[in-house]
């Protein structure tokens, strides 16, 4: 999958384990399910994901649009968001323990450290951090043309949950795609 844009098993697990859990809760109807994903998309709904496999982003995208739709209400980047939240406690507490920060210590270098996790995450992206003004941090996602809004959400989650921890106390996120191939994530003090 090296030419194909993708992301890990360890991310794109959860996703499935959802949409399988609707379908068989009947809360999905197989023939909606059926419009909406692709014959490749629905194949790993009964395929083994490892958490080291490297699955296509727009698969993991078009099933986040599912579950936000089903299971957001009202609120769907609201729902994506907590769910990145979610995601960030699960991987953090889990396979990826190596990169949790300790209480306390946000700053340059656990943002440095955000980044690996990114590069983990995705075949296709570069992520930069930097200090910007303010006393804020950015960190930018370039190379991410093929990276579906519902992700950017859920990265969004995700680092808001990630830099609460480090920091210790309420943090701000924004998240914005100023062009096509470049999302930017801003992280403050609240």
């Amino acid at each position: 999958m090296a030419d194909v844009p993708s992301i890990k098993g360890s991310a794109f697990q959860s996703v499935v384990e959802d949409v399988k859990r609707l379908i068989d809760a009947g809360a999905l109807d197989p023939d909606e399910v059926a419009e909406q994903l692709s014959d490749k998309d629905r194949g790993y709904l009964d395929a083994v994901v490892t958490p080291v496999a490297w699955l296509p982003i727009a698969s993991y995208g078009r099933m986040l649009e599912l579950l936000a739709r089903e299971e957001g209400g009202g609120d769907p980047i609201g729902y994506l968001r907590t769910r990145g939240a979610r995601a960030a406690e699960r991987l953090l507490s889990g396979s990826y323990s190596g990169f949790a920060a300790e209480p306390g210590t946000w700053g340059a270098r656990v943002g440095q450290t955000m980044l690996g996790i990114g590069k983990l995450l995705y075949n296709f992206t570069e992520w930069t951090f930097r200090e910007a003004e303010g006393g804020a941090f950015e960190i930018a996602v370039d190379q991410a043309a093929a990276y579906p809004e519902t992700a950017r959400h859920t990265a969004h989650g995700f680092l808001q949950w990630f830099a609460e921890r480090a920091a210790d106390r309420p943090m701000r996120v924004e998240s914005a795609r100023p062009s096509p191939d470049r999302i930017v994530f801003r992280i403050q003090a609240a």
